[in-house]
Protein backbone atom coordinates (compact mmCIF):
# COMPACT_ATOMS: atom_id res chain seq x y z
CA UNK A 1 0.00 0.00 0.00
CA UNK A 2 1.42 3.80 -1.12
CA UNK A 3 0.35 6.33 0.61
CA UNK A 4 1.21 9.98 -0.16
CA UNK A 5 0.73 12.29 2.62
CA UNK A 6 -0.21 15.64 2.28
CA UNK A 7 -0.81 19.09 3.75
CA UNK A 8 2.86 18.93 5.76
CA UNK A 9 5.50 22.00 5.98
CA UNK A 10 8.48 20.65 7.85
CA UNK A 11 9.20 19.58 11.60
CA UNK A 12 10.20 22.68 12.80
CA UNK A 13 6.91 22.86 13.36
CA UNK A 14 6.76 19.79 16.44
CA UNK A 15 2.57 19.70 15.59
CA UNK A 16 3.31 18.85 12.13
CA UNK A 17 5.97 16.55 13.29
CA UNK A 18 3.71 14.97 15.88
CA UNK A 19 0.77 14.60 13.22
CA UNK A 20 3.65 12.85 10.55
CA UNK A 21 4.40 10.90 14.00
CA UNK A 22 0.92 9.39 14.67
CA UNK A 23 -0.37 9.52 11.47
CA UNK A 24 1.91 7.02 9.82
CA UNK A 25 1.94 4.29 12.93
CA UNK A 26 -1.97 4.96 12.35
CA UNK A 27 -2.35 3.99 8.94
CA UNK A 28 0.65 1.16 9.01
CA UNK A 29 -1.47 -0.29 11.65
CA UNK A 30 -4.54 -0.56 9.83
CA UNK A 31 -3.25 -1.32 6.56
CA UNK A 32 -1.24 -4.07 7.33
CA UNK A 33 1.61 -1.98 6.46
CA UNK A 34 2.44 0.68 4.44
CA UNK A 35 4.86 2.80 2.33
CA UNK A 36 5.10 6.64 2.91
CA UNK A 37 5.71 9.18 0.83
CA UNK A 38 5.79 13.03 2.72
CA UNK A 39 5.72 16.38 0.87
CA UNK A 40 7.66 18.19 3.15
CA UNK A 41 9.11 22.75 2.46
CA UNK A 42 12.19 20.93 3.91
CA UNK A 43 12.86 17.12 3.48
CA UNK A 44 16.69 17.81 4.05
CA UNK A 45 15.55 19.15 7.95
CA UNK A 46 12.83 16.44 8.20
CA UNK A 47 14.49 13.20 6.47
CA UNK A 48 17.14 12.39 9.40
CA UNK A 49 14.24 13.15 12.42
CA UNK A 50 12.06 10.94 10.85
CA UNK A 51 12.70 7.90 13.72
CA UNK A 52 9.32 6.13 13.62
CA UNK A 53 10.84 1.90 14.00
CA UNK A 54 9.19 -0.07 11.41
CA UNK A 55 7.79 2.45 9.07
CA UNK A 56 9.55 3.55 5.30
CA UNK A 57 8.81 7.51 5.05
CA UNK A 58 10.18 9.36 1.77
CA UNK A 59 9.95 12.97 2.10
CA UNK A 60 10.05 14.83 -0.64
CA UNK A 61 10.14 18.84 -1.85
CA UNK A 62 7.43 20.31 -2.26
CA UNK A 63 7.39 24.59 -2.45
CA UNK A 64 4.48 26.60 -1.65
CA UNK A 65 2.53 27.66 -4.47
CA UNK A 66 -0.67 29.71 -5.26
CA UNK A 67 -0.94 29.33 -8.93
CA UNK A 68 -1.61 26.48 -9.48
CA UNK A 69 -5.61 26.26 -10.62
CA UNK A 70 -4.98 27.92 -14.50
CA UNK A 71 -7.07 27.81 -17.13
CA UNK A 72 -4.58 24.46 -18.73
CA UNK A 73 -4.63 22.98 -15.25
CA UNK A 74 -8.13 22.96 -14.85
CA UNK A 75 -8.92 21.75 -18.42
CA UNK A 76 -6.33 19.02 -17.55
CA UNK A 77 -8.77 18.33 -14.57
CA UNK A 78 -11.99 18.56 -16.52
CA UNK A 79 -10.76 15.86 -19.19
CA UNK A 80 -9.74 13.57 -16.33
CA UNK A 81 -11.95 13.74 -13.60
CA UNK A 82 -15.28 14.53 -15.76
CA UNK A 83 -14.93 12.82 -19.12
CA UNK A 84 -12.31 9.77 -18.09
CA UNK A 85 -9.67 10.92 -20.67
CA UNK A 86 -6.70 9.67 -18.27
CA UNK A 87 -3.74 11.54 -19.62
CA UNK A 88 -1.09 14.07 -17.62
CA UNK A 89 0.29 15.50 -20.55
CA UNK A 90 -1.35 18.56 -19.68
CA UNK A 91 -1.14 19.04 -16.17
CA UNK A 92 1.30 21.63 -15.39
CA UNK A 93 3.03 20.77 -12.13
CA UNK A 94 6.30 19.31 -11.09
CA UNK A 95 6.82 15.94 -12.23
CA UNK A 96 7.59 14.70 -8.80
CA UNK A 97 4.29 16.00 -7.76
CA UNK A 98 2.66 13.83 -10.74
CA UNK A 99 4.49 10.88 -9.97
CA UNK A 100 4.09 10.60 -6.51
CA UNK A 101 0.25 11.00 -7.50
CA UNK A 102 0.26 7.75 -9.83
CA UNK A 103 1.96 6.29 -7.31
CA UNK A 104 0.12 6.32 -4.46
CA UNK A 105 -2.90 4.22 -3.69
CA UNK A 106 -4.36 6.11 -0.87
CA UNK A 107 -3.86 10.50 -0.51
CA UNK A 108 -3.87 11.57 3.09
CA UNK A 109 -4.58 15.07 3.73
CA UNK A 110 -2.45 16.55 6.93
CA UNK A 111 -1.59 19.49 9.10
CA UNK A 112 -4.61 20.06 11.34
CA UNK A 113 -6.45 22.56 9.98
CA UNK A 114 -5.50 23.61 6.43
CA UNK A 115 -8.56 23.42 4.84
CA UNK A 116 -9.43 26.38 6.87
CA UNK A 117 -10.02 29.75 5.80
CA UNK A 118 -6.95 31.32 5.97
CA UNK A 119 -7.14 33.17 2.78
CA UNK A 120 -7.37 32.53 -0.58
CA UNK A 121 -3.28 31.58 -1.66
CA UNK A 122 -3.20 29.05 1.40
CA UNK A 123 -6.80 27.54 0.28
CA UNK A 124 -5.72 27.02 -3.65
CA UNK A 125 -2.52 25.67 -2.18
CA UNK A 126 -3.68 23.46 -0.19
CA UNK A 127 -6.56 21.97 -2.56
CA UNK A 128 -5.05 21.75 -5.79
CA UNK A 129 -3.08 18.15 -4.76
CA UNK A 130 -7.24 17.07 -3.48
CA UNK A 131 -8.34 18.47 -6.89
CA UNK A 132 -5.43 16.38 -8.66
CA UNK A 133 -6.22 13.47 -6.74
CA UNK A 134 -9.68 13.62 -7.14
CA UNK A 135 -9.37 14.27 -10.80
CA UNK A 136 -7.05 10.97 -11.64
CA UNK A 137 -9.50 8.78 -9.69
CA UNK A 138 -7.53 8.70 -6.45
CA UNK A 139 -8.93 7.88 -3.07
CA UNK A 140 -8.55 10.69 -0.45
CA UNK A 141 -8.38 10.58 2.70
CA UNK A 142 -9.24 14.14 4.88
CA UNK A 143 -7.33 13.61 7.79
CA UNK A 144 -8.53 14.51 11.86
CA UNK A 145 -9.13 18.33 10.29
CA UNK A 146 -10.68 21.19 12.10
CA UNK A 147 -12.53 23.33 9.22
CA UNK A 148 -13.74 27.05 10.08
CA UNK A 149 -16.66 28.59 8.65
CA UNK A 150 -15.67 30.08 5.19
CA UNK A 151 -15.90 33.79 4.44
CA UNK A 152 -18.00 33.47 2.01
CA UNK A 153 -19.99 32.30 -0.83
CA UNK A 154 -17.54 31.80 -3.52
CA UNK A 155 -14.90 29.99 -0.93
CA UNK A 156 -17.31 27.74 0.53
CA UNK A 157 -18.44 26.60 -3.17
CA UNK A 158 -14.57 26.09 -4.26
CA UNK A 159 -13.63 23.85 -1.35
CA UNK A 160 -16.99 21.74 -0.73
CA UNK A 161 -16.62 21.49 -4.49
CA UNK A 162 -13.95 19.19 -3.72
CA UNK A 163 -14.14 18.10 -0.49
CA UNK A 164 -17.68 16.47 -1.90
CA UNK A 165 -15.54 14.29 -4.26
CA UNK A 166 -13.14 12.80 -1.51
CA UNK A 167 -13.30 9.09 -0.29
CA UNK A 168 -13.19 9.87 3.53
CA UNK A 169 -13.13 13.19 6.07
CA UNK A 170 -12.93 12.58 9.53
CA UNK A 171 -12.52 15.81 11.64
CA UNK A 172 -11.39 16.32 15.02
CA UNK A 173 -14.20 18.18 17.03
CA UNK A 174 -17.48 19.05 16.89
CA UNK A 175 -17.82 22.61 15.87
CA UNK A 176 -16.19 21.27 12.25
CA UNK A 177 -18.42 18.20 12.19
CA UNK A 178 -21.67 20.25 12.91
CA UNK A 179 -20.44 22.59 9.94
CA UNK A 180 -19.67 19.94 7.43
CA UNK A 181 -23.21 18.48 8.37
CA UNK A 182 -24.52 22.09 7.93
CA UNK A 183 -23.03 22.47 3.88
CA UNK A 184 -24.31 19.15 3.45
CA UNK A 185 -20.84 17.23 2.79
CA UNK A 186 -21.06 14.41 0.62
CA UNK A 187 -18.52 12.72 1.09
CA UNK A 188 -18.62 9.74 4.84
CA UNK A 189 -17.90 12.04 7.43
CA UNK A 190 -16.72 10.85 10.81
CA UNK A 191 -16.00 13.24 14.33
CA UNK A 192 -12.61 11.31 15.67
CA UNK A 193 -9.70 13.39 17.08
CA UNK A 194 -6.55 14.37 16.69
CA UNK A 195 -3.91 11.88 16.20
CA UNK A 196 -1.06 13.51 18.01
CA UNK A 197 -2.90 12.29 21.34
CA UNK A 198 -1.81 9.36 21.03
CA UNK A 199 2.07 10.31 20.53
CA UNK A 200 4.09 8.40 23.29
CA UNK A 201 6.62 11.39 24.93
CA UNK A 202 10.57 11.08 25.54
CA UNK A 203 11.10 9.48 29.18
CA UNK A 204 10.96 12.05 32.18
CA UNK A 205 14.99 11.17 32.78
CA UNK A 206 15.37 12.52 29.15
CA UNK A 207 13.38 15.85 29.74
CA UNK A 208 14.68 16.61 32.44
CA UNK A 209 18.24 16.03 31.09
CA UNK A 210 17.00 18.56 28.70
CA UNK A 211 16.10 21.46 31.35
CA UNK A 212 18.92 21.17 33.07
CA UNK A 213 21.41 21.55 30.15
CA UNK A 214 19.37 24.39 29.61
CA UNK A 215 19.95 25.65 32.67
CA UNK A 216 16.50 25.65 33.64
CA UNK A 217 15.31 24.50 37.27
CA UNK A 218 12.23 23.13 37.81
CA UNK A 219 12.64 22.11 41.48
CA UNK A 220 9.84 24.50 42.80
CA UNK A 221 6.63 23.79 42.45
CA UNK A 222 3.85 24.63 40.74
CA UNK A 223 6.24 24.02 36.99
CA UNK A 224 3.81 26.32 34.75
CA UNK A 225 4.49 25.35 31.06
CA UNK A 226 4.01 28.45 28.42
CA UNK A 227 4.20 28.59 24.58
CA UNK A 228 3.59 31.71 22.82
CA UNK A 229 3.58 32.43 19.25
CA UNK A 230 2.75 35.42 16.51
CA UNK A 231 0.23 32.67 14.83
CA UNK A 232 -2.12 33.32 17.66
CA UNK A 233 -2.61 37.46 16.99
CA UNK A 234 -2.04 37.59 13.63
CA UNK A 235 -4.82 34.97 12.71
CA UNK A 236 -6.70 36.19 16.23
CA UNK A 237 -6.90 39.72 15.04
CA UNK A 238 -5.29 41.11 18.43
CA UNK A 239 -2.62 42.88 19.16
CA UNK A 240 0.78 40.95 19.29
CA UNK A 241 2.04 44.19 22.14
CA UNK A 242 -1.17 43.42 23.83
CA UNK A 243 -0.51 39.80 23.72
CA UNK A 244 2.89 40.12 25.25
CA UNK A 245 2.45 42.00 27.70
CA UNK A 246 -0.71 40.09 28.96
CA UNK A 247 1.48 36.93 28.84
CA UNK A 248 4.48 38.94 30.87
CA UNK A 249 1.95 40.82 33.47
CA UNK A 250 0.12 36.75 34.21
CA UNK A 251 3.18 36.05 34.92
CA UNK A 252 4.25 38.50 37.66
CA UNK A 253 0.97 38.21 38.83
CA UNK A 254 1.46 34.04 39.23
CA UNK A 255 4.87 33.95 40.26
CA UNK A 256 3.75 36.87 43.20
CA UNK A 257 0.75 34.53 44.38
CA UNK A 258 2.51 31.36 44.03
CA UNK A 259 5.99 31.99 45.24
CA UNK A 260 7.89 28.77 44.42
CA UNK A 261 6.53 28.72 41.04
CA UNK A 262 9.17 28.23 37.64
CA UNK A 263 8.05 28.69 34.47
CA UNK A 264 8.96 27.35 31.17
CA UNK A 265 8.40 28.37 28.01
CA UNK A 266 8.64 25.78 25.45
CA UNK A 267 9.21 26.93 21.58
CA UNK A 268 6.65 24.50 19.71
CA UNK A 269 7.75 25.83 16.44
CA UNK A 270 11.00 26.53 15.52
CA UNK A 271 11.71 27.90 11.93
CA UNK A 272 15.24 28.85 11.91
CA UNK A 273 14.84 31.60 9.17
CA UNK A 274 11.79 32.72 9.60
CA UNK A 275 11.90 35.44 12.75
CA UNK A 276 7.80 35.60 12.44
CA UNK A 277 7.24 32.24 13.04
CA UNK A 278 9.78 31.21 15.58
CA UNK A 279 8.55 31.31 18.95
CA UNK A 280 11.65 31.41 20.95
CA UNK A 281 12.06 34.91 19.59
CA UNK A 282 8.43 36.27 21.18
CA UNK A 283 9.54 34.17 24.51
CA UNK A 284 12.24 36.69 24.17
CA UNK A 285 9.75 39.55 23.93
CA UNK A 286 7.92 37.88 26.74
CA UNK A 287 10.86 37.65 28.85
CA UNK A 288 12.18 41.00 28.43
CA UNK A 289 8.73 42.37 30.35
CA UNK A 290 8.70 39.50 33.34
CA UNK A 291 9.54 41.36 36.59
CA UNK A 292 10.45 37.75 38.08
CA UNK A 293 13.14 37.24 35.63
CA UNK A 294 14.69 34.23 38.03
CA UNK A 295 12.07 32.02 37.75
CA UNK A 296 11.86 32.23 34.04
CA UNK A 297 13.27 29.54 32.05
CA UNK A 298 13.62 29.71 28.26
CA UNK A 299 13.85 26.84 26.23
CA UNK A 300 16.63 27.61 22.56
CA UNK A 301 17.37 24.39 21.54
CA UNK A 302 15.44 22.74 18.80
CA UNK A 303 13.48 19.57 19.80
CA UNK A 304 11.74 16.70 18.39
CA UNK A 305 7.83 16.93 19.46
CA UNK A 306 8.32 13.83 21.68
CA UNK A 307 10.94 15.73 23.49
CA UNK A 308 8.39 18.53 23.66
CA UNK A 309 5.85 16.36 25.05
CA UNK A 310 8.39 14.87 27.75
CA UNK A 311 9.19 18.06 28.73
CA UNK A 312 5.42 19.69 29.07
CA UNK A 313 4.28 16.33 30.87
CA UNK A 314 6.81 17.77 33.92
CA UNK A 315 4.34 20.42 34.25
CA UNK A 316 1.98 21.46 36.56
CA UNK A 317 -0.20 23.45 34.53
CA UNK A 318 0.15 24.32 30.60
CA UNK A 319 -0.85 27.46 29.27
CA UNK A 320 -0.60 27.46 25.22
CA UNK A 321 -0.92 29.37 21.69
CA UNK A 322 0.02 26.38 19.91
CA UNK A 323 -2.80 23.76 19.51
CA UNK A 324 -0.57 21.01 19.58
CA UNK A 325 1.34 21.99 22.54
CA UNK A 326 -1.95 21.78 24.41
CA UNK A 327 -2.73 18.34 22.89
CA UNK A 328 0.71 16.72 24.42
CA UNK A 329 -0.17 18.90 27.71
CA UNK A 330 -3.88 17.89 28.27
CA UNK A 331 -3.21 14.21 26.79
CA UNK A 332 -0.39 14.03 29.72
CA UNK A 333 -3.27 15.21 32.07
CA UNK A 334 -1.93 18.28 32.72
CA UNK A 335 -4.50 21.47 33.36
CA UNK A 336 -4.41 23.30 29.82
CA UNK A 337 -5.65 26.80 29.32
CA UNK A 338 -5.44 27.16 25.22
CA UNK A 339 -5.51 30.88 23.76
CA UNK A 340 -7.55 30.11 21.07
CA UNK A 341 -7.88 32.20 17.42
CA UNK A 342 -9.90 29.54 15.50
CA UNK A 343 -12.27 26.73 15.81
CA UNK A 344 -10.14 24.15 16.38
CA UNK A 345 -8.67 25.59 20.29
CA UNK A 346 -12.24 25.75 21.40
CA UNK A 347 -13.32 22.55 19.63
CA UNK A 348 -10.31 20.36 20.39
CA UNK A 349 -10.61 22.15 24.30
CA UNK A 350 -13.73 21.56 24.82
CA UNK A 351 -13.53 17.51 24.98
CA UNK A 352 -10.42 17.79 27.39
CA UNK A 353 -12.42 19.69 29.88
CA UNK A 354 -14.54 22.69 29.04
CA UNK A 355 -14.37 26.14 27.39
CA UNK A 356 -15.15 27.95 30.13
CA UNK A 357 -11.90 26.43 32.60
CA UNK A 358 -10.12 26.15 29.56
CA UNK A 359 -10.09 27.85 26.58
CA UNK A 360 -9.19 31.94 26.28
CA UNK A 361 -10.02 34.12 23.32
CA UNK A 362 -6.83 35.74 22.31
CA UNK A 363 -8.80 38.75 21.62
CA UNK A 364 -10.13 38.98 25.15
CA UNK A 365 -6.92 38.18 26.55
CA UNK A 366 -5.68 40.12 29.55
CA UNK A 367 -3.12 39.39 32.61
CA UNK A 368 -6.09 39.47 34.80
CA UNK A 369 -8.32 37.40 33.04
CA UNK A 370 -5.35 34.51 32.34
CA UNK A 371 -3.75 34.59 35.69
CA UNK A 372 -7.10 33.94 37.48
CA UNK A 373 -7.74 31.27 35.54
CA UNK A 374 -4.80 29.82 35.79
CA UNK A 375 -5.03 30.06 39.24
CA UNK A 376 -8.40 28.82 39.57
CA UNK A 377 -6.96 25.61 37.30
CA UNK A 378 -3.89 25.24 40.36
CA UNK A 379 -6.50 25.88 42.97
CA UNK A 380 -8.93 22.85 41.73
CA UNK A 381 -5.76 21.12 40.38
CA UNK A 382 -6.80 17.51 41.38
CA UNK A 383 -10.87 17.43 40.62
CA UNK A 384 -9.81 18.78 36.96
CA UNK A 385 -7.05 16.14 36.77
CA UNK A 386 -10.13 13.72 37.73
CA UNK A 387 -11.98 15.24 35.73
CA UNK A 388 -9.61 15.54 32.42
CA UNK A 389 -8.82 11.40 33.42
CA UNK A 390 -12.45 10.26 32.67
CA UNK A 391 -12.44 11.79 29.90
CA UNK A 392 -9.26 10.82 27.88
CA UNK A 393 -9.93 7.06 27.36
CA UNK A 394 -13.00 8.43 24.81
CA UNK A 395 -10.82 10.89 23.25
CA UNK A 396 -7.49 8.21 22.79
CA UNK A 397 -10.48 5.83 21.00
CA UNK A 398 -11.55 8.39 18.59
CA UNK A 399 -7.89 9.46 18.08
CA UNK A 400 -7.63 5.91 16.70
CA UNK A 401 -10.52 5.51 14.54
CA UNK A 402 -8.80 7.41 12.30
CA UNK A 403 -6.59 4.70 11.58
CA UNK A 404 -9.47 2.16 11.84
CA UNK A 405 -11.25 4.16 9.41
CA UNK A 406 -8.97 4.12 6.26
CA UNK A 407 -9.30 -0.01 6.67
CA UNK A 408 -13.25 0.62 4.55
CA UNK A 409 -11.27 2.46 2.03
CA UNK A 410 -9.64 -0.57 0.45
CA UNK A 411 -10.76 -4.32 -0.56
CA UNK A 412 -8.51 -7.19 0.79
CA UNK A 413 -6.97 -7.55 -2.17
CA UNK A 414 -5.71 -4.22 -1.77
CA UNK A 415 -7.71 -2.24 -4.61
CA UNK A 416 -9.77 0.73 -3.77
CA UNK A 417 -13.28 0.06 -2.63
CA UNK A 418 -16.19 1.88 -4.10
CA UNK A 419 -16.28 5.38 -2.94
CA UNK A 420 -19.62 6.37 -0.64
CA UNK A 421 -21.00 9.62 -2.74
Amino acid sequence: MNVLIIGHDTFENKGCQALVYTTTRLLDDALGGAAFRVFSWDPDYDRPRFTQPGIECEFIRHKFNTNEFTKRNRFWMFLNGTLGLKTGKILYAPRYFYDSMAWADLVVVSGGDILADYGEAAIRHYFFPIAVANAMGKPVYVFAQSISRYRDDATMRFCMGHLNRTALVTVREDLSYEYMKELGLNAPCHRTADPAFTLKPCSAARAREILKSEGVSIDGSPVIGISVSKTATRWGEGSHERFVRSIAGSIDSLAEKYKNARFVFFPHVTYRNDPENDDRVVGREVFGLVKAKNRVGLLEGDYTCEEGKGIIGLCDLFIGARTHATIASSSQLVPTIALAYSTKAFGIMEDVLDRERSVLDVRELTAERLSGMAGALLNERASVIKEMKKRMPGILKASAMNGKLAEGLFKKDGKSAARCM
